[in-house]
């Protein structure tokens, strides 16, 4: 085989021709390549090998047709073991072992034929069998978005297609926000710790953003040396690479689909094409239930409308009205707190209803907006604020529950004609809770609301104007009739126990009781010609006319008055508002008149599910029992009977030199409810 080896040169020079005859593909290569693939063929001649190297013949074979052309490349070893065999046919056993050697090759190039078309066909069926995966993950997407209306139960079975489908570590989905002009996370699957991002990702500087502003797909093979990055974002993630398709509804961005692997390099052009499908699926969820959200708000808004109408319609009370229409914008979008003002003439609201937490509150008059209003009602179109904490965002007063905190907020402006009467607000303890089209929901109802308050506020008034002149009406009757008549009788009566002697024992009690009954009747006539004329309230809550009256007090300089309410007090029944007044009325008249006091404490309070009312004074105080006991003391007997007839109990406590607290305490279930007034 040496003597072979020494003629291999001249082999390769006469080999190379016949093979580039035979093979195109071989005939094609550059003279030199040629020869080399010879020499690689031949190189284990010398060395008395059985066989080519393996490496030579499986280039050979790909240099002469490759596994295409098996027929071919198997001529073409044939052909080389002639021409070895005719040049040594004079060295002893060099045909056998060319023949041996040729047949190895043709063997080996055999194998390699059968190992490549094997390996073809596992990359086919592997081929086939991702597609086959691809397209039952586009159906079960498609399946998702046809059979649920859910957006969230579609893009989390997306997100979960998309990771598995890219063999990703993580995959969301984030999209456009106007206010805040930054991309939302909505859906997300797989590891959280691979984006420490959080819910809001910035444009600027982000994979994310470049790829949303350029609508266009982005890939990422080492995010870590990615310019396009910033470190913040660097810093943040833990991927090797990423891949970013944006969503497109009508050629517009409105988000991205997100892939992140740890490892580098690990997407293809083959995944971003199917990444892209995906993202135009999530698109038309997306763009689905908007448009299914719109079609159900518009519904809603027809309905709310047509029962607004209603009301408008049947009823006339205020309140009522006012319910209505909290009622009926809770049902359609989040409110956790909600308001009506109407404006007065100096220029502050009169929040009438108020609402918070799912209890109602006592209106608050002359109640100066906040800039949330101010701007409602100067520019009378509807005014949102996603976060009231943030920087930018104008203040605001806070009324209704004191452990509450209100963090969005929509203002929209009642205009009757071209006159503002007063505003809505719906508010809510999460940050941006509200839309665009909660804002345009609440303008509506508004614009719809406005007269049947209106309509109501003037029934209102004039049914006042009316129940003053019948009130004022029946104070003349009973003092022109029947206090005019107990005066004469009281006249008469004076003057015969005038003419009747001291010492008579038999007459003298008579008259003197008939008197005494005469004159607490004349008290009487005159306290209700009193009542009747001046209304309990006049029109204020409870803690207003309660600060009211204390106010009128005070300029009377009888003795020191001490005020204290709560910040915000349950709405109360009206029956018990007035009750509790009255008491306080009836409370200070005694202080007038038999205390002698020199300071008088008025306290109101809500704690344990109990309404207290208290009145104290530092006076010279009285046998409680004893005062209980006599028939003509008709002032406490009065404060106790008004008090259990709203619910609530009575006491009094008083000793001589020691003052007086009277004290009434209604449960908050009863004190809030009446069969006229909802809460």
């Amino acid at each position: 085989m040496n003597g072979v080896r020494l003629r291999v040169e001249a082999l390769a020079n006469r080999v190379t021709p016949h093979l580039a005859a035979l093979a195109p593909t071989f005939a094609a290569l550059p003279s030199d390549e040629q020869r080399r693939q010879v020499l690689d063929y031949l190189d284990g001649l010398d060395c008395g090998a059985s066989g080519p190297a393996p490496a030579a013949v499986a280039s050979l074979v790909d240099a002469l047709g490759g596994v295409e052309d098996v027929g071919r490349v198997i001529t073409s070893l044939h052909t080389i073991g002639d021409v070895l065999q005719d040049e040594a046919r004079d060295i002893p056993g060099a045909p056998e072992a060319i023949a041996a050697w040729t047949r190895e090759a043709v063997a080996q190039a055999a194998r390699y034929a059968v190992d490549s078309v094997s390996e073809g066909y596992r990359a086919e069926v592997e081929r086939l069998r991702r597609g086959e995966e691809r397209l039952i993950s586009l159906q079960r997407v498609s399946a998702a978005m046809t059979s649920d209306l859910d957006l969230d139960r579609t893009l989390t079975v997306l997100v979960d297609e998309a990771r598995r489908l890219m063999h990703a570590d993580t995959a969301v989905i984030r999209l456009y926000d106007e206010e805040t002009d930054s991309l939302r996370l909505i859906a997300e699957a797989g590891d959280e710790q691979g984006v420490l991002l959080g819910e809001v990702v910035p444009l600027d500087g982000s994979l994310s953003g470049y790829c949303f502003r350029g609508s266009r797909p982005v890939v990422s093979s080492d995010v870590q040396s990615d310019p396009r990055l910033g470190q913040e974002i660097k810093k943040a993630t833990r991927f090797g690479s990423m891949l970013v398709v944006p969503l497109l509804v009508r050629d517009r961005p409105i988000g991205v689909l997100l892939v992140g692997s740890y490892a580098r390099g690990a997407f293809s052009e083959e995944d971003q094409t199917l990444l892209c499908l995906l993202a135009d699926q999530a698109a038309s969820a997306i763009e689905n239930s908007r448009l299914y959200q719109q079609a159900q708000g518009q519904i809603a808004e027809l309905a709310i409308l047509q029962r607004i109408s209603s009301v408008i319609s049947s009823s006339l009370d205020l309140d009522d009205v006012f319910q209505a229409i909290y009622d009926e914008i809770r049902g359609v979008m989040p409110t956790d707190a909600f308001i009506i003002g109407l404006t007065r003439e100096d220029g502050l609201l009169d929040l009438e209803f108020i609402a918070d937490g799912g209890q109602r509150y006592a209106p608050v008059r002359a109640f100066k907006y906040s800039e949330v209003f101010r701007r409602a009602l100067e520019e009378r179109q509807p005014v949102m604020v996603g976060d009231v904490l943030d920087a930018e965002a104008p203040p605001m007063r806070s009324v209704g529950h004191t452990r509450t905190k209100v963090r969005s907020v929509i203002a929209a402006p009642l205009i009757q004609g071209n006159e503002v009467i007063g505003l809505l607000s719906a508010q809510s303890y999460v940050p941006h809770r509200y839309r665009e089209c909660d804002a345009r929901l609440l303008m509506t109802i508004a614009n719809h609301a406005v007269v049947a308050i209106e309509n109501a506020r003037l029934y209102r008034q004039a049914q006042s104007l009316a129940i003053a002149e019948e009130r004022n009406r029946l104070a003349r009757e009973i003092h022109d009739t029947l206090a005019q008549g107990l005066i004469g009788i009281i006249l008469y009566l004076e003057r015969l126990d005038l003419e009747i002697p001291q010492d008579d024992r038999r007459f003298r009690p008579l008259v003197e009781r008939a008197l005494s009954l005469a004159r607490g009747n004349l008290e009487e006539a005159r306290r209700s010609v009193h009542d009747l004329r001046a209304a309990p309230l006049e029109g204020r809550t409870l803690v207003e006319a309660l600060a009211h009256l204390a106010e009128d007090l005070r300029k009377e300089r009888l003795f020191e008055v001490e005020l204290s309410v709560p910040r915000a007090l349950p709405l109360l029944a009206a029956r018990v508002e007035t009750a509790l007044f009255r008491m306080v009325q009836e409370a200070i008249s005694n202080a007038r008149k038999h205390a002698g006091c020199k300071s008088l404490a008025i306290r109101l309070s809500v704690a344990g599910g109990m309404v207290t009312l208290e009145v104290h004074d530092d006076g010279r105080g009285f046998e409680v029992e004893r005062v209980l006991g006599e028939a003509h003391r008709f002032g406490l007997s009065t404060m106790r009977e008004r008090i259990t007839q709203v619910g609530g109990e009575f006491t009094v406590e008083s000793c001589p030199g020691d003052g007086t607290l009277v004290r009434a305490t209604i449960p908050l279930s009863q004190a809030t409810h009446s069969e006229s007034e909802a809460v």
